[in-house]
């Protein structure tokens, strides 16, 4: 087992792990091992963002918040090629000092829809990624996702809630963990998709965690007003909205 350290100069991120690469769980019914997760970047900045209402008068003040943006790579430690589908369900976990961590409650959860049971229009019956689509993607056995997964996670720096306490971040070390639960195929499908793509690799749907983030977060942060900014959720989406 490696230990690892990856320091984002300026930004003040830190991704290691206690091993090499996050932890991938298996497929019960099919005891196939799925991919392990890693963290590969980590971008900080802060900006000020508004509760948003229909009375702007009413409203309270902004709040200073940690914008993180996380690349996320897979690798495939199997002897067969996975094909994995990309939609997700996200689970982002935090602490304020190494170990024990708790969910944090995104206020706009990413959940995964329900099981699959029939292809998507733009998935090929023949092939997962001929055409190209943002459904499916291929992770090579004994190598790494062609394009890593891309992440944007917004947590409160010093927000004061009516209804839910936040700590305060300002001058903390904070740690933070993702964890991606992988839409399921219904039985069927799967079962029928082993077959057809058997050629390309075995089809694999599961939950991953990734290794730890580290952020140290300054007393006093320099930042903007808060921006919508557009980030796919993976790159096979980028080449899809730019044709």
């Amino acid at each position: 087992m490696l230990s690892i350290e990856f320091r984002i100069a300026g930004l003040g991120a830190v991704i290691y792990s206690a091993a090499l690469f996050g932890q991938a769980a298996p497929v019960r019914e099919a005891g196939i091992t799925g991919p392990a997760a890693l963290a590969t970047k980590a971008e900080a900045s802060y900006c000020f963002a508004r509760v948003r209402g229909l009375d702007p008068e009413r409203l309270p003040p902004a709040f200073l918040v940690l914008r993180l943006r996380v690349a996320v790579s897979y690798r495939n430690t199997a002897a067969r090629p996975l094909i994995l589908p990309l939609e997700r369900a996200r689970t982002v976990y935090m602490s304020l000092k190494p170990g024990r961590m708790s969910v944090f409650k995104e206020r706009l959860p990413k959940t995964a829809p329900n099981a699959m049971t029939i292809l998507p229009p733009d998935v090929s019956p023949e092939s997962p990624v001929n055409p190209r689509n943002d459904v499916f993607t291929v992770i090579p056995a004994g190598g790494d996702m062609a394009q890593p997964l891309q992440e944007e996670i917004m947590l409160p720096v010093d927000r004061k809630g009516m209804f839910r306490r936040y700590p305060d971040l300002r001058g903390r070390r904070v740690f933070v963990a993702l964890r991606f639960t992988h839409r399921e195929l219904a039985a069927p499908l799967r079962a029928e998709l082993s077959d057809r793509w058997s050629r390309f690799g075995v089809p694999w749907t599961g939950a991953v965690t990734t290794n730890t983030i580290q952020i140290d977060v300054p007393a006093a942060p320099e930042a903007a007003p808060c921006k919508d900014t557009y980030l796919p959720a993976h790159p096979e989406a980028v080449s899809k909205d730019r044709k």
